[in-house]
């Protein structure tokens, strides 16, 4: 081969291989030595040995007489035509780089080139994750955006009901109905009209710096007159209030006319002037629905039944939410507790075995003839063990019965240092493995409370704590993990503050913490509820939780506390 083509592979970014026809290595260029291996020599194929058994292929050549070790890169060499195929290469335990082997035959020698294509699949995959997370954002904020339309429809539709309810003065109804119609449109003026045979005389209008204009007779084309004995709505913008007006508005307005309608009979209408130009399908709802409720508000017999259905679907609608809400906390509680079970049936497990062994040998000492002094003090040793052996088996029990406490609803008086004690004794598994807890407990009073809550509060932040501290001892080796909890009464208010000194919070997670579905835990380890859930029980408690961290570096070893989640709960 000469030198300038041999120059020319040598200095490839890719990876290549060059051999003759007989099979003889002739060449490897620098990128093959630095991703695989150095080639010495005219070693045939054996000198890809060292690399054959780490590349992986899903297809291969049916005339291949060895299909146990079959390789594609032997099978470009021995290819003879052009080849090409994607590999897997194993460069660790657990992680692959994907290549295209491609070779050709140029005169009298095979070349193999290895394009890697790890970062285009990745990418790729990512593209495809990305457009899904597109997808599924734009759905959630369309149904988002249609609830809380949903919702302000029904506050104000609630307000006007309100309204209804408490006075049978319907100017007073229809007052409440112009404000609210001004607050949603930045109306110029509005005014309600009552029908008059095909004319309308204004009964009240909004704001008040305009009631020169109650008694005065509106006057429409036969057109706009259809619309609203058709009960239509009317969107026209003009320069004079209707047919008859003697004065022009200063700019056009968009006029709204807006029939209140009762078993096909027209009782009047509403007339909005306002500078918006359109106005959206949420707003020519509330136009409707308002209307309605003022025709209800003139017969109060029917408005009795309307608003008790409206305050029973509300109430409905709120009960099922609170329920809703409770599921979710309970269910992230069983959750955590899952994750407890297996530690905790092999902390059962542990005194049950010292019992079990001593009785044996209790058995054995008791077939003996004669009771030696030692044989005595056996005894009553292994009774001593086995009596702590079932004390810690009921502590572990009661702790994990008063910790599942999911049936409480009302408040009740706690000893938050009692309740952090019980977190801790169902995480004693975790932390009596190289983890020191300190505790700085304050005196502090009993705190009225959901003590079920809090303690769901408390495991959460502390099993975080001890999967940073953890993942940290991973990183470093033995750094003295720790975890401080410290309690204290300040200006009538509870806190309790919950350090540890692991890996820190990233800064771009930060903003995300507390958002329902954010982990950074892989799939099927987080739920990313928990710190979510954690501040909807503090905000129930009327209380707040924050926290403070700086990341730490994975590969040196620091006792300092980095990470600090704060809560704080009034005592009134």
């Amino acid at each position: 081969m000469s030198k300038v083509l041999r120059s020319f592979y040598h200095n490839l970014k890719e990876p290549v291989i060059i051999y003759d026809i007989a099979e003889n290595f002739i060449h490897c260029n620098k990128a093959f030595s630095k991703s695989f291996m150095k080639l010495d020599g005219a070693l045939g194929l054996d000198a890809l040995k060292k690399i054959n058994y780490k590349f992986y292929c899903d297809i291969c050549l049916l005339e291949s007489e060895e299909l146990m070790s079959y390789s594609p890169v032997i099978a470009a060499i021995k290819s003879n035509a052009d080849f090409t195929t994607y590999a897997l290469y194993q460069l660790e335990e657990r992680k692959f780089l994907y290549y295209i082997i491609k070779s050709f035959t140029f005169k009298k020698y095979k070349v193999v080139y290895f394009y890697d294509v790890t970062k285009e699949l990745e990418l790729e995959k990512l593209r495809k994750e990305n457009e899904a997370l597109k997808i599924q954002n734009l759905e959630f904020s369309n149904t988002n955006s249609k609830v809380q339309n949903q919702a302000f429809k029904m506050a104000l539709l609630n307000r006007i009901s309100t309204s209804i309810r408490e006075t049978l003065d319907t100017k007073s109804l229809i007052k409440t109905a112009l404000k609210e119609l001004n607050l949603i449109f930045g109306a110029h003026k509005l005014y309600y009209a009552i029908d008059a045979k095909e004319k309308f005389i204004i009964d009240c209008v909004y704001p008040s710096s305009f009631s020169s204009q109650i008694g005065e007779e509106l006057v429409y084309d036969k057109n706009i007159l259809k619309d609203i004995y058709n009960g239509k709505n009317s969107f026209q913008f003009c320069l004079k209030e209707h047919n008859a007006s003697t004065e022009t508005l200063k700019a056009p307005l968009n006029r709204i006319i807006i029939p209140v309608i009762k078993t096909s009979e027209v009782l009047g209408i509403i007339v909005i002037f306002t500078p918006k130009k359109e106005i959206g399908e949420i707003e020519k709802e509330l136009l409707v629905g308002i209307s309605g409720q003022i025709s209800s508000a003139i017969f109060q017999a029917i408005l009795f039944s309307q608003v008790t259905k409206k305050k029973e679907e509300l109430e409905s609608a709120i009960k099922e939410l609170k329920e809703t809400q409770l599921q979710l906390i309970n269910a992230e509680k069983m959750a955590s507790l899952g994750q407890l079970i297996a530690s905790v049936a092999h902390e059962i497990n542990t005194p049950l075995a010292s019992i079990s062994a001593n009785n044996e040998i209790a058995k054995k000492i008791y077939k003996l003839d004669e009771f030696s002094t030692d044989d005595k003090d056996v005894l009553k040793d292994l009774n001593s063990i086995d009596s702590e052996a079932i004390k810690r088996i009921g502590n572990l029990v009661r702790s994990l019965k008063r910790f599942v406490r999911l049936d409480e609803v009302v408040q009740q008086d706690a000893n938050i240092n009692q309740e952090l004690d019980l977190t801790l004794d169902l995480l004693r598994h975790k932390t009596k493995k190289g983890i020191n807890i300190v505790k700085k407990y304050g005196d502090i009073p009993l705190v009225k409370c959901y003590p079920n809550m809090l303690n769901q509060v408390f495991l959460n932040i502390l099993m975080n704590a001890i999967q940073s501290v953890e993942k940290k001892t991973l990183k470093t080796g033995e750094y003295g993990a720790s975890i401080e909890i410290e309690t204290k009464v300040k200006d009538e208010k509870l806190y309790v503050s919950i350090k540890d000194n692991g890996l820190g919070i990233e800064e771009k997670n930060k903003k995300k913490i507390f958002q329902a579905g954010f982990t950074t835990k892989k799939v099927g380890e987080g739920t990313g509820l928990g710190l979510a859930i954690c501040k909807k029980i503090i905000e129930k408690h009327k209380g707040e939780i924050f926290f403070d961290s700086k990341k730490q570096e994975k590969t040196k070893p620091d006792t300092a506390y980095c990470t600090e989640f704060c809560i704080v709960i009034p005592l009134s």
